[in-house]
Parts: structure tokens; sequence; C-alpha cells
């Protein structure tokens, strides 16, 4: 089983002024995030409970077309989650995710030569395309439980730790840029990684401690 992380008074504070900050505005749009990746620790669930996608990409969060909006503080010492994680149906879950490797059979003879239709008004027989069909991956569910290490003590919140790396789509003046930029999440001087924590009741998410230095796209 997962070990249990323990929120002392002073991080539970942070927590809360984070959560000030989001209600009142008062942040600096970063963006909205893609993706977030997370090393391997003691405390995470064993490979072999790993789904496919974990096995080949290691402990990702893609958020795909349910993006999270992003910001810092005006300070520029904490980033900020601005919105819920909730999908399209308000429950708190990630979105399903292809599955890897996963190759589409090879097309059908109708499907590369058409299908043979007769014209009923002159008796021609000619040829309409056909679309073809099983050429997307299959999906598999994107497990909060499995990617993380467990419960904050006495919580329903999740917590994914430590964050190496974030994913997101920049956004000047209410404008999303069409490229991507990363954030790289190192240790702070108190020694704590930066964490991801997400409420399993609400969808309320943060981040807490750690660094981080924000890399844009090259050439931006």
């Amino acid at each position: 089983m997962p070990k249990e992380a323990t929120l002392t008074s002073t991080p539970a504070d942070e927590l809360k002024y984070q959560n000030e900050l989001v209600r009142t505005g008062n942040y600096l749009p970063l963006g909205r995030m893609r993706m977030i990746s997370i090393e391997p620790n003691a405390n995470c669930p064993p490979l072999s409970t790993w789904d496919p996608v974990m096995k080949k990409w290691g402990r990702l969060i893609q958020f795909r077309d349910q993006v999270l909006p992003i910001a810092q503080s005006r300070d520029r010492s904490m980033i900020l989650i601005t919105a819920p994680l909730l999908n399209a149906q308000g429950r708190v879950a990630l979105p399903d995710v292809p599955v890897p490797d996963w190759t589409a059979p090879p097309p059908t003879k109708e499907e590369i030569e058409g299908r043979e239709v007769k014209d009923p008004s002159t008796g021609k027989i000619h040829r309409e395309p056909v679309q073809r069909k099983n050429v997307d991956a299959p999906m598999i569910p994107q497990s909060l439980r499995d990617r993380a290490d467990g419960f904050v003590e006495g919580t329903y919140i999740y917590h994914f730790s430590p964050v190496t790396r974030i994913m997101f789509q920049p956004e000047f003046d209410n404008q999303m840029l069409g490229t991507f930029w990363k954030i790289i999440c190192t240790p702070r001087f108190d020694g704590t990684q930066v964490t991801f924590l997400v409420d399993k009741k609400t969808g309320e998410a943060h981040f807490f401690g750690g660094c981080y230095e924000i890399v844009r796209a090259a050439g931006e």
C-alpha cells in the first residue's frame, strides 16, 4: 500500500493562501496545462500494476482536451491551478488515453478500391469510396489512483511527487499561442519537491513545494 503523506499547518496555510489568490483573481495567467511528468518513487504503486501507457512513458498525467488553466502568483513563487480537475460529466477524473504502440489493421480490398454501386437509372456500375474502420487506437482509462503515491493523511487528497516537468500552452493577452512551453521543477532549499495535489471529491488541485523555472519554446 502507498504510504500517506502528512501536511503540517505551514503547508496547509500555503494552500489556503493559494486558494485566496485564485478566488480573488490575484495572479498572472500562464496558459493551459497539457501534461505532468512525475518520477517514480518508493511510495507509488508497483510497476506490475501500471497500465500500458505508464509502462511505456512513466508516470505521466495527460490532460488532452481536458486542459487545466494555470497561473503564477504575482511574486512568481508559486504555480497556481485556477480550476478544478473535472471531466465533461463533472467527475474528478482524467481523460482516457490511446493504447501505445497500437497499429491499425491493413485496409480491406473494398476500402482500397471502393464499393461497387449500380446506378438504378442507367444500370451502370461505379465505385464509391469506403471509409476505413478501426484506424484509431483503442482508448484506456487514465487512473488518478494508479498514478498517485497515495492520499495525504486524514484526507481524500491524492499526492503525486516528485513532479519534474509541466508542459503547458502559453497564454498572452487572452490569446493562446500555438507552441508548448515547459516548467522544470527542482527541490526547494527546505528539501521539499514539487508535489501535485488533487482532492478526490472536489477536483481542487494544487502544486506545493519545490522550485520551478519556466522554459520558453526555442525562438520565443
